[in-house]
Protein backbone atom coordinates (compact mmCIF):
# COMPACT_ATOMS: atom_id res chain seq x y z
CA UNK A 1 0.00 0.00 0.00
CA UNK A 2 1.36 3.32 -0.91
CA UNK A 3 1.96 6.25 1.64
CA UNK A 4 0.19 9.62 1.81
CA UNK A 5 1.94 12.40 3.48
CA UNK A 6 -0.05 14.98 4.78
CA UNK A 7 0.55 18.14 7.04
CA UNK A 8 -1.99 19.36 9.50
CA UNK A 9 -1.98 22.72 10.92
CA UNK A 10 -4.32 24.41 12.67
CA UNK A 11 -5.72 28.23 14.84
CA UNK A 12 -3.15 30.02 12.77
CA UNK A 13 -5.29 33.16 13.83
CA UNK A 14 -3.59 35.72 10.76
CA UNK A 15 -3.96 38.77 11.66
CA UNK A 16 -3.94 38.81 15.16
CA UNK A 17 -2.44 42.17 17.05
CA UNK A 18 -2.08 40.38 19.89
CA UNK A 19 -1.68 42.52 23.28
CA UNK A 20 -2.08 45.42 20.43
CA UNK A 21 1.16 44.80 18.98
CA UNK A 22 1.60 44.86 14.97
CA UNK A 23 5.22 42.64 15.97
CA UNK A 24 2.77 39.54 17.10
CA UNK A 25 0.75 40.52 14.06
CA UNK A 26 3.81 39.67 11.87
CA UNK A 27 4.85 36.94 14.06
CA UNK A 28 1.37 34.96 13.78
CA UNK A 29 2.36 35.04 10.00
CA UNK A 30 5.05 34.13 10.49
CA UNK A 31 4.49 31.13 12.27
CA UNK A 32 2.00 30.01 9.30
CA UNK A 33 4.46 30.58 6.41
CA UNK A 34 6.79 28.31 8.32
CA UNK A 35 4.42 25.89 7.86
CA UNK A 36 3.84 25.91 4.77
CA UNK A 37 7.75 25.87 4.03
CA UNK A 38 7.86 22.58 6.14
CA UNK A 39 4.46 21.28 3.87
CA UNK A 40 7.46 21.88 1.45
CA UNK A 41 10.41 20.35 2.78
CA UNK A 42 8.93 17.44 3.58
CA UNK A 43 7.57 16.99 0.04
CA UNK A 44 3.75 16.27 1.58
CA UNK A 45 0.79 15.25 -0.62
CA UNK A 46 -1.67 17.89 0.96
CA UNK A 47 -2.35 20.44 4.04
CA UNK A 48 -5.18 20.34 6.29
CA UNK A 49 -6.28 23.30 8.07
CA UNK A 50 -8.41 22.69 11.26
CA UNK A 51 -10.21 25.99 11.89
CA UNK A 52 -9.37 29.77 13.04
CA UNK A 53 -7.05 30.44 9.73
CA UNK A 54 -7.76 34.23 10.25
CA UNK A 55 -8.28 35.77 14.10
CA UNK A 56 -11.73 37.35 13.23
CA UNK A 57 -14.46 37.50 10.67
CA UNK A 58 -13.86 40.39 8.45
CA UNK A 59 -9.72 40.50 8.32
CA UNK A 60 -7.91 43.62 7.21
CA UNK A 61 -7.51 43.57 3.11
CA UNK A 62 -3.60 43.23 3.75
CA UNK A 63 -4.38 40.21 6.07
CA UNK A 64 -6.10 38.41 3.38
CA UNK A 65 -3.91 39.14 0.80
CA UNK A 66 -0.82 37.91 3.12
CA UNK A 67 -2.52 34.77 2.87
CA UNK A 68 -3.02 34.15 -0.49
CA UNK A 69 0.91 34.81 -0.68
CA UNK A 70 1.62 32.21 1.22
CA UNK A 71 -0.21 29.57 -0.37
CA UNK A 72 1.27 30.21 -3.55
CA UNK A 73 4.28 28.32 -2.88
CA UNK A 74 2.06 25.63 -2.03
CA UNK A 75 0.07 25.81 -5.36
CA UNK A 76 3.72 25.65 -7.39
CA UNK A 77 4.14 22.80 -5.69
CA UNK A 78 1.10 21.29 -6.65
CA UNK A 79 0.10 20.67 -2.76
CA UNK A 80 -3.51 21.40 -2.26
CA UNK A 81 -4.32 23.35 0.81
CA UNK A 82 -7.58 21.95 2.51
CA UNK A 83 -9.46 23.58 5.23
CA UNK A 84 -12.48 24.09 7.38
CA UNK A 85 -14.13 27.39 9.13
CA UNK A 86 -13.23 27.76 12.76
CA UNK A 87 -15.30 30.01 15.12
CA UNK A 88 -13.04 33.13 15.13
CA UNK A 89 -13.16 33.77 11.53
CA UNK A 90 -17.39 31.90 11.07
CA UNK A 91 -19.39 34.61 8.74
CA UNK A 92 -22.64 34.45 8.23
CA UNK A 93 -22.03 34.34 4.04
CA UNK A 94 -19.43 33.50 1.84
CA UNK A 95 -16.34 32.59 4.19
CA UNK A 96 -12.62 33.38 3.34
CA UNK A 97 -11.77 30.05 2.56
CA UNK A 98 -13.91 30.08 -0.48
CA UNK A 99 -12.25 33.79 -1.74
CA UNK A 100 -8.75 32.19 -0.97
CA UNK A 101 -10.18 28.77 -3.21
CA UNK A 102 -10.15 31.51 -6.23
CA UNK A 103 -6.83 32.63 -5.97
CA UNK A 104 -4.48 29.79 -4.69
CA UNK A 105 -4.79 25.97 -4.00
CA UNK A 106 -6.77 26.49 -1.07
CA UNK A 107 -10.03 24.20 -0.78
CA UNK A 108 -13.03 24.09 2.01
CA UNK A 109 -13.60 20.29 3.04
CA UNK A 110 -17.32 19.13 3.33
CA UNK A 111 -19.34 15.77 3.69
CA UNK A 112 -18.55 14.20 0.66
CA UNK A 113 -15.19 12.91 0.35
CA UNK A 114 -11.91 14.71 -0.66
CA UNK A 115 -9.43 12.00 -1.83
CA UNK A 116 -5.98 12.87 -1.49
CA UNK A 117 -4.19 9.42 -2.31
CA UNK A 118 -5.95 6.66 -0.64
CA UNK A 119 -7.33 8.68 2.03
CA UNK A 120 -10.56 10.42 2.10
CA UNK A 121 -10.88 13.75 4.13
CA UNK A 122 -13.73 15.35 5.24
CA UNK A 123 -14.79 18.33 7.00
CA UNK A 124 -17.14 20.05 9.32
CA UNK A 125 -16.99 24.03 10.05
CA UNK A 126 -17.32 25.17 13.83
CA UNK A 127 -20.92 24.41 14.75
CA UNK A 128 -22.51 27.24 16.81
CA UNK A 129 -24.02 25.71 20.20
CA UNK A 130 -27.66 26.39 19.74
CA UNK A 131 -27.58 24.09 17.00
CA UNK A 132 -25.22 21.24 18.28
CA UNK A 133 -27.55 18.69 19.13
CA UNK A 134 -30.10 19.35 15.99
CA UNK A 135 -26.94 19.60 13.24
CA UNK A 136 -26.66 16.91 10.47
CA UNK A 137 -23.34 14.96 11.05
CA UNK A 138 -23.52 12.31 8.63
CA UNK A 139 -20.77 11.76 6.04
CA UNK A 140 -21.05 10.27 2.51
CA UNK A 141 -19.60 6.83 2.35
CA UNK A 142 -16.03 6.81 1.07
CA UNK A 143 -15.00 5.46 -2.48
CA UNK A 144 -14.38 1.56 -2.53
CA UNK A 145 -10.58 3.03 -3.28
CA UNK A 146 -10.62 4.96 0.34
CA UNK A 147 -8.01 2.83 2.66
CA UNK A 148 -8.62 5.59 5.30
CA UNK A 149 -10.82 8.02 6.48
CA UNK A 150 -9.99 11.52 8.52
CA UNK A 151 -12.53 13.76 9.55
CA UNK A 152 -11.59 17.20 10.27
CA UNK A 153 -13.43 19.46 12.59
CA UNK A 154 -12.65 22.73 14.81
CA UNK A 155 -14.75 21.51 18.54
CA UNK A 156 -13.56 20.92 21.84
CA UNK A 157 -14.23 17.28 22.41
CA UNK A 158 -13.56 15.14 25.92
CA UNK A 159 -11.99 12.68 26.57
CA UNK A 160 -9.08 15.04 25.43
CA UNK A 161 -10.90 18.38 26.60
CA UNK A 162 -12.22 19.48 29.79
CA UNK A 163 -13.14 22.84 31.89
CA UNK A 164 -13.29 25.23 28.94
CA UNK A 165 -16.95 26.05 27.98
CA UNK A 166 -18.83 23.91 25.58
CA UNK A 167 -17.18 20.60 24.69
CA UNK A 168 -18.47 17.77 23.44
CA UNK A 169 -18.04 13.76 23.49
CA UNK A 170 -15.71 12.47 21.04
CA UNK A 171 -17.40 9.08 20.53
CA UNK A 172 -20.65 11.14 19.74
CA UNK A 173 -19.18 12.79 17.00
CA UNK A 174 -18.47 9.35 15.79
CA UNK A 175 -21.46 7.60 16.27
CA UNK A 176 -22.81 10.61 14.58
CA UNK A 177 -20.50 10.73 11.37
CA UNK A 178 -22.37 7.62 10.19
CA UNK A 179 -18.99 5.90 8.60
CA UNK A 180 -16.04 4.00 9.97
CA UNK A 181 -13.83 6.85 11.05
CA UNK A 182 -9.86 6.58 11.53
CA UNK A 183 -8.75 9.64 12.44
CA UNK A 184 -10.40 12.74 13.93
CA UNK A 185 -8.08 15.83 13.12
CA UNK A 186 -9.26 18.50 15.36
CA UNK A 187 -8.79 22.45 16.08
CA UNK A 188 -9.36 24.78 18.37
CA UNK A 189 -7.25 23.51 21.52
CA UNK A 190 -4.07 25.39 21.37
CA UNK A 191 -1.88 22.86 22.39
CA UNK A 192 -1.54 19.08 21.16
CA UNK A 193 -3.61 16.48 22.41
CA UNK A 194 -4.08 13.15 21.63
CA UNK A 195 -6.11 9.87 22.29
CA UNK A 196 -8.19 7.11 20.77
CA UNK A 197 -12.08 6.74 21.35
CA UNK A 198 -13.56 3.71 20.03
CA UNK A 199 -11.43 2.76 17.47
CA UNK A 200 -10.79 6.36 16.01
CA UNK A 201 -7.33 7.64 16.70
CA UNK A 202 -8.57 11.17 18.05
CA UNK A 203 -5.94 14.32 18.18
CA UNK A 204 -5.82 18.38 18.20
CA UNK A 205 -2.42 20.00 15.94
CA UNK A 206 -2.05 22.85 18.45
CA UNK A 207 -1.60 26.48 17.47
CA UNK A 208 1.19 27.37 15.46
CA UNK A 209 1.81 30.56 17.95
CA UNK A 210 1.12 31.32 21.54
CA UNK A 211 -2.15 33.20 21.83
CA UNK A 212 -2.21 33.37 25.66
CA UNK A 213 0.56 33.09 28.43
CA UNK A 214 -0.91 29.84 30.21
CA UNK A 215 -0.45 28.13 26.25
CA UNK A 216 3.09 26.81 26.67
CA UNK A 217 2.98 24.20 24.03
CA UNK A 218 2.18 25.69 20.68
CA UNK A 219 4.27 26.84 17.89
CA UNK A 220 3.61 22.98 16.73
CA UNK A 221 2.36 21.45 13.11
CA UNK A 222 1.27 17.40 13.08
CA UNK A 223 3.28 15.86 10.16
CA UNK A 224 1.29 12.40 9.50
CA UNK A 225 2.36 9.37 7.75
CA UNK A 226 -0.58 6.94 6.60
CA UNK A 227 0.24 3.57 4.89
CA UNK A 228 -0.38 0.00 5.46
CA UNK A 229 0.22 0.15 9.41
CA UNK A 230 -1.99 2.84 10.23
CA UNK A 231 -1.83 7.03 10.91
CA UNK A 232 1.15 7.72 12.20
CA UNK A 233 1.73 11.50 13.53
CA UNK A 234 5.21 13.31 14.40
CA UNK A 235 5.21 16.78 15.68
CA UNK A 236 7.46 19.73 14.56
CA UNK A 237 8.26 22.64 16.24
CA UNK A 238 8.25 26.26 14.65
CA UNK A 239 10.71 29.29 15.31
CA UNK A 240 8.27 31.60 17.59
CA UNK A 241 9.12 33.89 19.57
CA UNK A 242 9.94 33.23 23.09
CA UNK A 243 7.78 34.42 26.28
CA UNK A 244 8.33 35.59 29.90
CA UNK A 245 6.01 35.28 31.94
CA UNK A 246 6.45 36.16 35.42
CA UNK A 247 5.35 38.26 38.62
CA UNK A 248 6.75 41.48 40.27
CA UNK A 249 5.37 41.41 43.89
CA UNK A 250 5.61 44.81 45.70
CA UNK A 251 6.10 45.49 49.36
CA UNK A 252 5.25 48.87 50.90
CA UNK A 253 8.95 50.47 50.69
CA UNK A 254 9.42 48.54 46.86
CA UNK A 255 10.09 50.73 44.16
CA UNK A 256 11.47 51.09 40.75
CA UNK A 257 15.19 49.35 42.28
CA UNK A 258 13.18 46.54 43.02
CA UNK A 259 11.33 46.18 39.79
CA UNK A 260 14.75 46.31 37.56
CA UNK A 261 16.25 43.65 39.84
CA UNK A 262 13.90 41.26 39.23
CA UNK A 263 13.40 42.02 35.62
CA UNK A 264 17.37 41.04 35.50
CA UNK A 265 16.53 37.43 36.55
CA UNK A 266 14.67 37.39 32.98
CA UNK A 267 15.74 36.71 29.65
CA UNK A 268 14.21 38.96 27.73
CA UNK A 269 16.10 39.99 24.66
CA UNK A 270 13.45 39.49 21.88
CA UNK A 271 11.15 38.48 23.78
CA UNK A 272 7.49 39.42 24.78
CA UNK A 273 7.39 39.99 28.30
CA UNK A 274 4.21 39.16 29.99
CA UNK A 275 3.72 40.77 33.39
CA UNK A 276 1.97 40.65 36.16
CA UNK A 277 2.88 43.17 39.42
CA UNK A 278 0.98 42.67 42.51
CA UNK A 279 1.23 43.67 46.64
CA UNK A 280 1.39 47.44 47.53
CA UNK A 281 0.86 50.13 45.39
CA UNK A 282 4.65 51.70 44.93
CA UNK A 283 5.95 54.47 43.59
CA UNK A 284 6.45 53.23 39.97
CA UNK A 285 3.82 52.71 37.57
CA UNK A 286 3.00 50.34 35.32
CA UNK A 287 3.79 52.45 32.06
CA UNK A 288 7.41 52.78 34.02
CA UNK A 289 7.62 48.85 34.26
CA UNK A 290 6.49 48.67 30.79
CA UNK A 291 9.29 51.19 29.52
CA UNK A 292 12.40 49.00 31.49
CA UNK A 293 11.25 46.23 29.97
CA UNK A 294 11.89 47.64 26.38
CA UNK A 295 15.34 48.86 27.53
CA UNK A 296 15.98 45.22 28.79
CA UNK A 297 15.52 43.75 25.32
CA UNK A 298 11.84 42.99 24.98
CA UNK A 299 10.09 43.38 22.12
CA UNK A 300 6.50 42.96 23.11
CA UNK A 301 4.95 44.51 26.35
CA UNK A 302 2.12 43.70 28.34
CA UNK A 303 1.97 44.68 32.04
CA UNK A 304 -1.33 43.52 34.09
CA UNK A 305 -1.06 45.80 37.38
CA UNK A 306 -2.92 44.26 40.19
CA UNK A 307 -1.90 45.84 42.81
CA UNK A 308 -4.18 47.45 45.70
CA UNK A 309 -7.37 46.23 44.40
CA UNK A 310 -10.34 45.85 46.54
CA UNK A 311 -11.06 42.17 47.12
CA UNK A 312 -14.92 41.50 48.59
CA UNK A 313 -15.26 38.45 50.80
CA UNK A 314 -18.70 37.09 49.29
CA UNK A 315 -19.03 34.52 51.65
CA UNK A 316 -18.97 37.10 54.86
CA UNK A 317 -22.07 38.48 53.36
CA UNK A 318 -25.33 37.75 55.34
CA UNK A 319 -27.85 38.46 52.43
CA UNK A 320 -26.90 37.64 49.31
CA UNK A 321 -29.93 39.65 47.68
CA UNK A 322 -28.38 42.55 45.01
CA UNK A 323 -29.27 45.14 47.92
CA UNK A 324 -26.99 43.10 50.16
CA UNK A 325 -24.64 42.74 47.95
CA UNK A 326 -24.70 46.79 47.16
CA UNK A 327 -24.59 47.49 50.63
CA UNK A 328 -21.67 45.58 51.00
CA UNK A 329 -19.78 47.25 48.06
CA UNK A 330 -20.83 50.67 49.25
CA UNK A 331 -19.36 49.67 52.55
CA UNK A 332 -15.83 48.75 51.05
CA UNK A 333 -15.69 51.62 48.81
CA UNK A 334 -16.17 54.20 51.67
CA UNK A 335 -13.02 52.69 52.98
CA UNK A 336 -11.43 53.73 50.20
CA UNK A 337 -10.28 56.94 49.53
CA UNK A 338 -11.98 57.23 46.10
CA UNK A 339 -13.36 60.64 44.48
CA UNK A 340 -16.21 62.21 44.77
CA UNK A 341 -16.42 61.76 40.88
CA UNK A 342 -15.50 58.17 40.90
CA UNK A 343 -18.07 57.06 43.49
CA UNK A 344 -21.01 59.11 41.27
CA UNK A 345 -19.92 57.34 38.18
CA UNK A 346 -19.57 53.69 40.34
CA UNK A 347 -23.70 54.91 41.31
CA UNK A 348 -24.64 55.01 37.92
CA UNK A 349 -23.14 51.95 36.69
CA UNK A 350 -24.72 50.10 39.43
CA UNK A 351 -28.21 51.17 39.32
CA UNK A 352 -28.60 49.39 35.80
CA UNK A 353 -32.34 49.92 35.23
CA UNK A 354 -31.83 53.64 35.43
CA UNK A 355 -28.85 53.99 33.88
CA UNK A 356 -29.85 56.18 30.51
CA UNK A 357 -29.39 53.79 27.34
CA UNK A 358 -28.03 57.27 25.24
CA UNK A 359 -24.34 57.41 25.38
CA UNK A 360 -23.63 60.55 24.74
CA UNK A 361 -26.17 61.83 27.40
CA UNK A 362 -24.36 59.56 30.14
CA UNK A 363 -20.68 60.88 28.82
CA UNK A 364 -22.03 64.03 29.00
CA UNK A 365 -23.18 63.79 32.80
CA UNK A 366 -19.92 62.17 33.72
CA UNK A 367 -18.28 65.12 32.09
CA UNK A 368 -20.59 67.77 34.34
CA UNK A 369 -19.63 65.72 37.34
CA UNK A 370 -15.80 65.93 36.70
CA UNK A 371 -16.21 69.79 35.74
CA UNK A 372 -17.75 70.73 39.00
CA UNK A 373 -15.03 68.03 40.89
CA UNK A 374 -12.43 70.44 39.10
CA UNK A 375 -13.95 73.81 39.77
CA UNK A 376 -13.95 72.28 43.50
CA UNK A 377 -10.90 71.65 43.66
CA UNK A 378 -8.89 74.62 42.26
CA UNK A 379 -11.39 76.33 44.49
CA UNK A 380 -10.27 75.27 47.37
CA UNK A 381 -6.37 75.79 46.30
CA UNK A 382 -4.83 78.53 46.77
CA UNK A 383 -2.60 79.97 43.57
CA UNK A 384 0.73 78.59 45.25
CA UNK A 385 -1.38 74.79 45.32
CA UNK A 386 -2.05 74.41 41.62
CA UNK A 387 0.36 72.09 39.98
CA UNK A 388 2.98 72.98 38.21
CA UNK A 389 1.72 73.19 34.33
CA UNK A 390 -2.28 72.62 35.05
CA UNK A 391 -4.39 75.07 34.73
CA UNK A 392 -7.75 74.90 36.11
CA UNK A 393 -10.83 74.13 33.29
CA UNK A 394 -12.91 76.45 32.59
CA UNK A 395 -16.95 75.60 32.05
CA UNK A 396 -16.87 75.46 28.09
CA UNK A 397 -14.15 73.27 27.89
Amino acid sequence: MPRTRILHISDTHLGKRQYGSDIRREDFTNAFEQAIEVAIERDVDAVIHTGDLFDDPVPSLPTVMRAADALKPLEEHGIPFYGIVGNHERKNDEQWLDLLRRTSAAARLGKEPTMVGNVALYGIDAVRPSVWDNIDLELEEPPAEAAWTILCMHELLTPLVHGMGRVYPASEVIERAGINLDGLALGDLHQPASSVVDGTDVWYASATERGGKDQEETGVVQLLDIDNSGIHRRQIELETRPFAVFEIAFGEDDGATHARDVLERHDLEGAVAKIELSGDRAAVTANEVTQMAREAGAAVVSVDDNRGRVDLDVESIEAMSLQGLDGAIEEKLADEDFSTVALDVDQQVRKADELDTNVNRVADSFAESLRDAQREAFDDAGPEETPVGVEPMEADE
